[in-house]
């Protein structure tokens, strides 16, 4: 009688049992990667998405002027801000610089930018919608820095209502809330008239 060769049922039982430990580690480290590679993707996305709206807003903010010596037409609370700048237009005839009324709020978790432009400054019943800059918005702070005294640091406040001059520095917080929170802070300083 001949002897053949098969396999023991705890053999196959050791096999299978080190195969799905395997298979195990193998979808676990996959999955792992996956969920890695999304949340840096999320991440990327969100700060692309602050990068815009702070570079716009720093853009607008060191473009900002004071109307008159005792006008600025610069307020601001801890929530809203708004301000005289000077704005780039483009067209088919080329590129100019316009008077702008710029305004910065939140509206409904969505960042909204209203400018304002030339005559329309003076419509107070305008028709023209803000724009949404970015959506998802968790938070949006705004904080006023000032010197209080010269060879001082910034003193900051959370409103600006000062008729007669704009404040030294603007401080935005942002935190983004979507598929990951993302806090970001920029301090964007303001021209000063010599």
């Amino acid at each position: 009688m001949k002897k053949t060769k098969a396999f023991t049922l705890i053999e196959l039982l050791i096999a299978a049992s080190i195969l799905s430990v395997i298979l195990v580690s193998i979808y676990s480290a996959f999955r792992t990667g996956m969920f890695g590679y999304a949340r840096i993707e999320d991440t990327l996305a969100a700060n692309r998405a602050a990068g815009k709206v702070m570079e716009r807003m720093g853009i607008d903010l060191r473009n900002a002027f004071a109307y008159s010596k005792d006008k600025s037409s610069f307020r601001g609370t801890k929530d809203e801000i708004s301000f005289l700048c000077l704005v780039d237009t483009f067209s088919e005839e080329g590129s100019s610089r316009d008077l702008a009324l710029v305004s910065y709020g939140l509206k409904g978790g969505a960042l909204t930018r209203l400018c304002l432009k030339n005559q329309e400054i003076l419509n107070t019943a305008s028709d023209i919608e803000p724009e949404e800059m970015a959506s998802a918005i968790a938070e949006l702070t705004f904080n006023y820095g000032y010197l209080a005294a010269p060879e001082q640091p910034l003193e900051w406040k959370e409103g600006w209502t000062d008729p007669s001059s704009l404040p030294q520095a603007v401080q935005i917080k942002l935190t983004l809330q979507n598929k990951v929170k993302a806090e970001f802070q920029r301090t964007i300083f303001l021209p000063r008239a010599q």
